[in-house]
């Protein structure tokens, strides 16, 4: 009877596994073009690769992997990499020592990542994170080993909390409006990017408009970039 149980609740599982047409970028630079399954947590040491859709699964480490790309059920392109996260402390920069998987949102001069979760408590080891299905948002500059936390939410709307560190801002899950930030958390987000860009782009904090990026999200803070900062 307990084995019975243990498969039907495993059998969810396996049906929710699906692999997509992609490409998988080794750390020798070399590919292997087949199917791949998204890890389904950021931190996931292996992920799932096949041949043929129906095929064996292989199991590559995260750290043989610089990257992949799938093409969705919209057809559409989606690139992975394979790096260190990190957030901004008030007195130093906390990275963390094991590589995630992160998508590629936008990149420029500087790039804007994005992990997901279905998971809970605190992945990658930055606070507040792990709500169940949330998008976590990281910002670096091009070559950088790693990519700093920004932002999180449920993959609707955005909501800042008001319980934000020194240089910490935690995003909280929304209701799926539009971006809410609290009394003093808009400050403490300029806060977070002043320490970041203090050397390349002291300015780009005070660019930063809060109904902007309440209408337009975190890109703006990847184009105000482009456009005011940097060689």
């Amino acid at each position: 009877m307990k084995n019975l149980i243990l498969l039907v609740l495993l059998l969810p599982v396996f049906c929710n596994a699906k692999f997509y047409s992609g490409t998988v970028t080794m750390s020798d630079n070399s590919l292997k073009n087949g199917f791949i399954e998204i890890p389904e947590f950021p931190d996931d040491t292996k992920l799932k690769y096949r041949v043929e859709e129906k095929g064996k699964t292989e199991k590559l480490d995260i750290n043989s992997v610089k990257g992949f790309e799938i093409t969705n059920d919209k057809n559409e392109t989606i690139k992975f990499i394979t790096i260190f996260t990190a957030y901004q402390g008030s007195n130093k920069l906390n990275i963390d020592k094991k590589k995630s998987w992160a998508s590629i949102v936008k990149e420029g001069k500087i790039n804007l990542y994005r992990t997901y979760t279905t998971g809970t408590t605190g992945t990658m080891g930055v606070p507040g994170s792990g709500s169940s299905g949330g998008f976590t948002y990281y910002i670096n500059r091009p070559n950088d080993e790693y990519i700093i936390y920004i932002d999180e939410s449920d993959g609707g709307g955005l909501t800042i909390c008001g319980n934000c560190d020194e240089y910490i801002i935690y995003i909280d899950e929304s209701d799926g409006g539009g971006l809410t930030i609290c009394g003093n958390c808009f400050s403490q987000l300029k806060k977070t990017l002043s320490k970041i860009f203090e050397d390349d782009c002291p300015k780009l904090a005070d660019l930063i408009d809060k109904q902007d990026l309440k209408k337009n999200g975190y890109v703006r803070i990847v184009e105000l970039y482009e456009q005011n900062c940097g060689k």
